[in-house]
C-alpha cells in the first residue's frame, strides 16, 4: 500500500526525529517535531471508538514519540492514517525542493478539448479548468445527485479516457490511492492534490504520478490553532505556503 511506502520513506529520512506534539481538529491533523517543522493530513470524520468516545490509536501518548513510533500507524485505520501522514509531511516539508510555488493550475497546462478527471471536488479550481476549455469530470465519494458529480463507482470507466487526472491526497489516508493509480495510468499528467500531500519524489517512483502539490507550514501556531478551531483548507492556508514538486 502507498501509505506504508510513505511512511517507510519518512523513516529513512527522519524516523529518528522526536514527534513535539500532534493536534488533532475536526477536519485535519496537525504533526509537530522538535525541529520546528510541521504536516498536517485530513481527518475523515466518524473514525471508530474504542468501546466510548475514545479513538482508536495503536500508541499513546504521542507527544514526546520518536517519528518512526506513529510512522508505523501506517494502515492501522483512519485516524491512525491521518497521524502518520501528517508525521511523514512533517519530515518531508523540510527537506522539500519545490519546483514551482502556487496553484496547481498556473503551472498545468490545459487546452480546450483536454479531458480532465478530478477525483475529489475541489471547488476553487473547477472555474478556472471550465473557463480554459478544459472538458471536466469530478468525481466523490457520496455527490449530490443533482450536481452532475459522478459517484466514486463511476472511476475505473471514466477515469482511463482522461488526459489529465487530478487526484486527492485524502485518498491515501482512506487507501483508495492505490487503485485510483491503477485507473489513471493511461494518463498523460497525474497530479496528487491538498495539504495532505506528501513532498517527497521518492514516494511516487514506480507510479504514474507526475507532480505532487501541497503545502509547506510556514507559521505553525497560528495554522495549529486555525485546526483546533475545526477548520479547513481555508482557514489554515494563509499560515502556509502553496507548492508543488515535479516527479
Amino acid at each position: 500500500m502507498f501509505i506504508e511506502k510513505l511512511a517507510e520513506q519518512a523513516k529513512v529520512f527522519g524516523g529518528n526525529e522526536t514527534v513535539k506534539a500532534v493536534y488533532v481538529g475536526l477536519a485535519y491533523c496537525c504533526a509537530e517535531l522538535e525541529n520546528g517543522a510541521a504536516g498536517v493530513a485530513y481527518v475523515f470524520r466518524g473514525s471508530p471508538c474504542k468501546g466510548g468516545c475514545t479513538h482508536n490509536l495503536p500508541k499513546r501518548p504521542l507527544a514526546g514519540s520518536k517519528a518512526s513510533e506513529l510512522l508505523d500507524f501506517a494502515g492501522k485505520g483512519p485516524l491512525a492514517n491521518s497521524v502518520c501522514t501528517a508525521v511523514a509531511n512533517a519530515i518531508f516539508s523540510w527537506r522539500a525542493t519545490p519546483s514551482a510555488t502556487g496553484d496547481i493550475l498556473d503551472h498545468l497546462h490545459l487546452e480546450p478539448g483536454i479531458k480532465v478527471g478530478m477525483v475529489g471536488e475541489f471547488k476553487p479550481l473547477v472555474p478556472v479548468i471550465k473557463k480554459r476549455g478544459a472538458q471536466l469530470t469530478v468525481f466523490d465519494m457520496h455527490p449530490d445527485t443533482s450536481s452532475g458529480i459522478h459517484p466514486s463507482e463511476s472511476i475505473p470507466h471514466l477515469l482511463p479516457e482522461c488526459d489529465v487526472a487530478l487526484i486527492t491526497a485524502t485518498s491515501i489516508i482512506n487507501q483508495t490511492f492505490d487503485d485510483l493509480l491503477v485507473h489513471a495510468a493511461s494518463c498523460q499528467h497525474v497530479a496528487v492534490l491538498g495539504p495532505s500531500t506528501p513532498l517527497a519524489p521518492e514516494c511516487y517512483q514506480g507510479t504514474p504520478v507526475t507532480c505532487a502539490s501541497g503545502i509547506i507550514v510556514r507559521e505553525n501556531q497560528s495554522l495549529i490553532s486555525a485546526i483546533m478551531e475545526g477548520g479547513g483548507t481555508r482557514m489554515f492556508i494563509p499560515y502556509a505556503d502553496k507548492v508543488n514538486i515535479t516527479i
